[in-house]
């Protein structure tokens, strides 16, 4: 049995780093660009791994996280480009 990823990412260069390494590792994906049509590719096919934008156009992935979570128990990885400004200071 192959292993199914969901990618879930609006940034195209970071899907393909990410599908490169997919590739590489000789399993199987479906990349989608926005919260609606993850739930829709969840819905439709069976995937043993969802990597999660929290920052996505439609529906964030928050809700997305949460629709799943309602149905499914699959491991699910949040990953996010936002960078921030603030410093720690110790």
């Amino acid at each position: 049995m192959k292993f199914n990823i969901l990618i879930v990412e609006d940034e195209v260069e970071i899907s393909e780093v990410i599908k490169k390494y997919i590739e590489h590792e000789g399993y199987n994906y479906k990349v989608v660009e926005n919260g609606f049509q993850a739930l829709e590719a969840f819905n439709q096919d069976t995937f043993h791994l969802v990597l999660l934008d929290v920052m996505l156009p439609g529906i964030d992935g928050f809700q997305v996280l949460k629709e799943i979570r309602a149905i499914s128990s699959v491991p699910i990885i949040m990953i996010t480009d936002r960078k921030s400004t603030r410093l720690n200071s110790s």
